[in-house]
């Protein structure tokens, strides 16, 4: 169990590094148009649902967690970022600015439990966690795009879309590590899968609230032509 739990962490924290490659993907491109934002956010969210559906949910189903549970934890990290997205326009209204916001913050909060994916799916299964990890590392790529692409938006310079994607990868790496100082935590394998139901249901709800609204609404008078 230990060793799992080591190679795990070291996998977390492997993954959780990637988020920043987005970042510097994004700045290579110094003007993105807002059609470029547009389709990056849609292929992030294509991965983010993909991840849910091959690998987080059904590693959840794996650690002997009821359907029924896992639609409840799911169902609880979807209406988190609804009501954090609806806490932040309150706060700083809506458009550009706002949405980087939730955006950043929404990733950076489903980031600190996704930290400890590849542990938890490494307890459950190694090859799993290695699976996982890997999956975790391609998907925070985009998530780190999606950041800095979401700070362009809302007029953001480097700094500050770097410290926007920095956030969300040391909530991830804080994640992991919590886990890891915290091993008991997944002495019963069923909260592993709670954890990463909860992580799926944050994801779908980025992807569902901010993602593809902007997608499509930037993509839809491009067709009409």
């Amino acid at each position: 169990k230990m060793q799992s739990l080591e190679i795990g962490y070291i996998l977390a924290l492997a993954a959780a590094s990637a988020t920043l490659l987005g970042w510097v993907v994004m700045r290579i491109k110094s003007n993105p148009s807002e059609r470029l934002i547009a389709y990056v956010f849609l292929f992030v969210a294509i991965a983010m649902i993909l991840v849910d559906l091959i690998q987080l949910i059904p590693t959840a189903l794996d650690s002997g967690l009821a359907q029924s549970k896992v639609f409840i934890y799911l169902t609880a990290g979807f209406l988190l970022v609804l009501l954090m997205s609806k806490l932040v326009s309150i706060k700083f209204g809506s458009g550009p600015s706002s949405s980087a916001l939730v955006i950043a913050l929404a990733l950076s909060l489903h980031n600190l439990p996704e930290g400890s994916a590849p542990i938890a799916a490494s307890l459950v299964d190694l090859p799993t966690g290695v699976t996982t990890a890997l999956l975790m590392a391609l998907h925070n790529i985009p998530e780190g795009i999606a950041i800095t692409a979401s700070a362009i938006l809302a007029g953001y310079g480097r700094l500050k879309s770097l410290l926007l994607t920095l956030t969300a990868t040391l909530a991830e790496m804080l994640g992991a590590t919590a886990v890891f100082l915290n091993d008991d935590l997944f002495a019963n394998i069923q909260n592993a899968g709670a954890l990463l139901s909860f992580v799926a249901g944050i994801m779908l709800a980025i992807c569902v609230k901010e993602l593809l609204p902007f997608s499509f609404k930037t993509l839809r008078p491009q067709r009409r032509k």
